[in-house]
């Protein structure tokens, strides 16, 4: 598949992603009133952590090892059925321990608990990484269109009144449920051969080798998740409210972050290892999107002021300074894709990048907290902290990119074609340990300097 029908595939399904929640959310506020669509979006939090862990950064190493072996079926096979079952483990450890929880230390029933990991569930039977990887994202756009449609329908026409919230939590969860059921046709033949040979040992090593891929995954939920609590905080619920609505234009533009590293990541990770030139000079191409975020930057800057005025009143005008503060944060987001997410997690400095994603958790907390004592809007205070992670992630990831994506550019074109040879004869042994593989020209950029 090209890369332009693969972006557009991953644009379908992320549209779908966004726009089924949006249709349903007046809908489920209405019918089930303020304290149960309160509950019923607390038990969805729950289950979208549950998810969390079970998916357990495979999205990021599996999705890598399935592009960079793309040509080998077996290893394919092996590939999916392994993190199949460490899913499929990790589901049933975290399926006991909400149970224990329930009714206790989560305010949350034990039927309602397992409605929600209906999430974790579909997320074992849809492999939408591996889709991903072997650039068929048509494919996974196909089935989360008719899990989301069906789920849309299912909801507006089955829940009715606030007694039926379980059966409303059970519908939206289940849409990866679903989709998997939806896609089993184009998973039997590639992947379920590959469960003769899952064993424990297996399973260990996908847990030793996606461990890097769950912290960095479980810090960007924090990122999501954190600052509304902590302006609340530090200035009550009014600050929150007016932060909320300024996150959640930032948050409208971040799909389109995701369909590019979605769409760019399978093809970089296979020239990582194959064609490193090839997959340095796509990162160097991928810079070209800036364009698209400072646009966007410009729309939050300028525009979306007028929306806010227009949509909430002039009670919620607190909320255009703020969004204007933040306008900046697309652009870094961009250019962090490019050097992080596509340059460092594919060419061997997997662990610096995984170790970047905390220390830039660090940055926002200290920011976040000594702007809240020095000035006297606390959401500005965690807007900038925000945006000095943001740099603080380009600086060190920009400095990895030039300093060794330009030392591979100077290596010789012989031996770089000589290295891409060589690469295609270990590949398998790369991919039995994803996070321990260095491409093998990285050898050779320790020897030149």
């Amino acid at each position: 598949m090209s890369l332009r029908k693969q972006a557009a595939s991953l644009a379908i399904m992320h549209a779908a992603d966004v726009l089924q929640p949006l249709l349903v959310l007046p809908y489920a506020a209405r019918v089930l009133g303020p304290l149960y669509f309160g509950q019923y979006a607390y038990v969805l939090s729950v289950g979208w952590l549950a998810a969390t862990i079970v998916e357990y950064g495979f999205h990021w190493t599996a999705q890598r090892a399935a592009a960079s072996a793309r040509h080998e079926p077996a290893v394919i096979a092996s590939l999916f059925a392994e993190v199949a079952a460490t899913k499929a483990i990790l589901c049933f450890v975290v399926t006991l321990a909400g149970v224990a929880a329930a009714d206790g230390l989560l305010a949350v029933s034990k039927p309602m608990f397992l409605c929600a990991m209906l999430t974790s569930v579909g997320g074992i039977l849809f492999p939408a990484w591996l889709f991903i990887a072997l650039e068929r994202a048509w494919q996974a756009a196909v089935a989360v269109v008719v899990g989301r449609s069906l789920a849309l329908v299912c909801f507006l026409t089955m829940v009715t009144s606030s007694a039926q919230i379980e059966l409303a939590v059970a519908i939206q969860s289940s849409i990866p449920l679903v989709a998997g059921l939806v896609s089993l046709p184009f998973i039997v033949p590639i992947g379920f051969s590959g469960f003769r040979a899952v064993t424990p040992s297996t399973v260990g090593m996908q847990l030793r080798n996606g461990w890097r891929g769950f912290l960095y995954t479980l810090v960007e939920r924090i990122f999501v998740t954190l600052p509304v609590p902590l302006v609340e905080h530090f200035a009550g619920y009014v600050a929150a409210g007016h932060y909320s609505i300024a996150e959640k234009f930032v948050s409208a533009t971040r799909p389109f972050f995701r369909a590019m590293c979605e769409t760019l990541l399978p093809r970089i990770a296979y020239c990582a290892h194959h064609d490193p030139e090839a997959g340095l000079v796509l990162i160097w191409r991928s810079l070209l999107t800036l364009i698209v975020s400072a646009a966007l930057g410009l729309f939050l800057f300028f525009l979306a002021p007028y929306v806010i005025l227009l949509l909430f009143g002039e009670s919620f005008s607190g909320a255009i300074p703020i969004v204007r503060v933040m306008s900046v944060i697309p652009v870094l987001i961009n250019a962090n894709t490019c050097t992080s997410n596509l340059y460092m997690f594919n060419y061997g400095h997997e662990r610096a990048w995984a170790s970047l994603s905390v220390s830039g958790l660090l940055i926002f907390l200290a920011v976040a907290y000594l702007l809240s004592l020095q000035l006297s809007n606390a959401a500005i205070a965690v807007a900038i902290a925000l945006i000095a992670r943001e740099c603080f992630v380009l600086v060190v990831s920009a400095g990895f990119f030039l300093v060794f994506g330009t030392a591979r550019a100077r290596i010789p074109a012989t031996q770089g074609d000589g290295n891409a040879r060589a690469s295609d004869v270990a590949a398998g042994s790369m991919l039995a340990s994803p996070t321990s593989a260095v491409p093998p020209w990285r050898g050779q950029l320790r020897s030149e300097r």
